[in-house]
C-alpha cells in the first residue's frame, strides 16, 4: 500500500515540479485558469496522498480500567476488560513474516493485526469475540515497548476478575 501511495506522490510531485520548472525556463505549459486548476488539482492530490500515508504510520493505544481502545488510521476497536482472556509478548517479526506465518498449521492464527510500518515487536492478545460465550480470537498489536504494554494488560486482566491473568511472557 505504501509503495503505491509513494509512487503516486512521486509522480504527482514530479509532474508538478516539471511543469513549474518548464514554465520558469521557457514558455509555460499551462497558463491562466488552466494553470490554477492544474496546480490546485495536483496540490490537493499530493495532500490527500500524504494524509493517507501518514494516517497509517501512527497508532494510539489507551489502556484504562474499563479495557482498552486501539486506533490505527481510520480503524479503531474498543475491547472491554471482561473480553480480555490472555496477553503475551510476541516474537519480533516483520509484518510480512507474521502474515506469511499464518499459512503454517502449527502457528497461532491471528484474527486482527494492528501493526505499524517499521515496528516489529508487540503483543499477542486473546480477545473473546461476542461476550463470554463467544470464540476467542488472537490479535497482534504492535508496540515499541511490548514488555510495558504486556505488564499493563496483565494487571488489567488480573484486577478485573480476581484471578491471575494468563501471560506467556
Amino acid at each position: 500500500m505504501f509503495g503505491v501511495l509513494g509512487l503516486m506522490l512521486g509522480v504527482t510531485a514530479g509532474s508538478l515540479t516539471g511543469v513549474a520548472i518548464k514554465g520558469v525556463i521557457s514558455d509555460p505549459v499551462v497558463t491562466g485558469s488552466e494553470a490554477v486548476a492544474f496546480y490546485a488539482a495536483f496540490g490537493i492530490s499530493s495532500l490527500v496522498t500524504m494524509f493517507v500515508m501518514l494516517n497509517y504510520v501512527t497508532m494510539t493505544l489507551r489502556v484504562s480500567g474499563d479495557g482498552f481502545d486501539v486506533r490505527l488510521g481510520m480503524k479503531s476497536a474498543v475491547v472491554k476488560t471482561d473480553d480480555l482472556v490472555a496477553v503475551r509478548i510476541a516474537e519480533p517479526k516483520s509484518r510480512m513474516t507474521r502474515a506469511a506465518a499464518q499459512a503454517r498449521p502449527n502457528t497461532r492464527s491471528i484474527a486482527k493485526m494492528w501493526s505499524v510500518l517499521g515496528v516489529t515487536t508487540g503483543i499477542e492478545l486473546d480477545v473473546r469475540a461476542g461476550g463470554h460465550s463467544g470464540k476467542v480470537e488472537t490479535w497482534f498489536i504492535a508496540s515499541n515497548d511490548p514488555e510495558s504494554l504486556n505488564d499493563k494488560l496483565v494487571e488489567l486482566i488480573g484486577t478485573d476478575d480476581g484471578e491471575s491473568a494468563q501471560s506467556d511472557s
